[in-house]
């Protein structure tokens, strides 16, 4: 399980990927060679470009070091889940919008099954092929949920950060709010799975 500053780094690629710049920036290390995924991704146009399914798996696997599978996500836009992603928005690729929305599916596959994330996600995505009917953008969403993902305190009580957090951007909706907590649980109960898993894994080893 990926921590929140990765999951923040990646939803940030994102937003700058939409505005039209370079992503060098948040993932330069001195001495180190850029993924090559990261250097194809340097003139990105999002009025003109979209990412291709090889390019949003070696993006989010390049940064946070998810072992996410195109074979996965080919089988979502083909079968599972399509009519919450969408068709490609340009030839065979997927706007921004549509990626945000296959990081969410990725990160919520483990604790809800695909069906209960579809039915979740339609809330405030509704028709993905009509971004107008949106209650919030998915990558506006994306980035309010990866900007929560530390929150540690009780999940009811974010309530009214989250209420701030989309007031900022004109995108408040109390449906929007519930959907936010519903994908911070997830997130917080894959993240304590995955720890317990390693302590586990700890304990056997050492005894």
């Amino acid at each position: 399980m990926y921590d929140a500053q990765a999951v923040q780094t990646l939803s940030s690629c994102l937003q700058r990927l939409n505005e039209g710049k370079g992503i060098e920036p948040l993932v330069a290390i001195e001495g180190t060679e850029l993924p090559k995924v990261i250097n194809r991704l340097k003139q990105f146009d999002p009025l003109k470009n979209g990412l291709s399914i090889n390019e949003i798996v070696h993006l989010a696997n390049a940064l946070i070091g998810e072992h996410m599978s195109a074979t996965t996500i080919q089988n979502w836009t083909k079968r599972e889940v399509r009519d919450i992603i969408g068709v490609p928005h340009r030839g065979k690729k997927y706007s921004i919008n549509q990626a945000a929305i296959i990081y969410l599916l990725d990160d919520l596959k483990h604790l809800f099954s695909l069906e209960e994330t579809r039915e979740l996600l339609t809330i405030v995505f509704q028709n993905p092929n009509i971004d107008e009917d949106d209650l919030i953008s998915p990558l506006n969403f994306y980035l309010v949920y990866t900007q929560h993902a530390e929150t540690s305190g009780p999940i009811e009580l974010t309530e009214k950060r989250l209420k701030r957090s989309l007031e900022r951007i004109n995108a408040y909706r109390p449906e929007t709010v519930h959907v936010l907590q519903l994908c911070l649980y997830a997130r917080r109960v894959s993240h304590l799975t995955h720890e317990a898993k390693q302590r586990l894994h700890h304990v056997l080893q050492t005894t």
